[in-house]
């Protein structure tokens, strides 16, 4: 099935650390990197879709979203970005990522989001 998909998440909330383990890992290899900085030097593991917080501590999301976007490696990897209550319009503008969710979500919503990402990538 999906099982041998990869999902790599940026996360520090611990909460929606936990949440997106139980509701992906059934479905998807997930991996959490606490340290975005580690997208930008390229010491990942490539996967089929990232799962990016606006919320990162160490480094601007919208830095990371146009260094995936335009890295020849990584530039075809969907980008889901997860949000928290800053102005979507914004977020949409700041970050070239292909799809959105705010928070707090739903698991359903979460989860289809994903499916649908991963399957985009899967028919290009």
């Amino acid at each position: 099935m999906t099982m041998n998909r990869k999902i790599l998440i940026t996360e520090n909330d611990v909460d929606i650390k936990m949440l997106l383990s139980s509701l992906l890992r059934r479905h998807y290899d997930v991996s959490f990197l606490e340290d975005a900085d580690i997208l930008l030097q390229g010491q990942f593991e490539t996967p089929d879709l990232f799962v990016l917080s606006t919320h990162l501590s160490d480094v601007d999301v919208s830095k990371v979203c146009q260094y995936l976007k335009t890295n020849k490696a990584t530039k075809d990897i969907p980008i889901l970005i997860i949000a928290g209550s800053q102005d979507l319009d914004f977020i949409r503008h700041a970050c070239p990522g292909d799809d959105f969710i705010m928070k707090p979500f739903s698991g359903p919503e979460l989860l289809a989001r994903v499916h649908i990402a991963i399957d985009q990538k899967i028919s290009r």
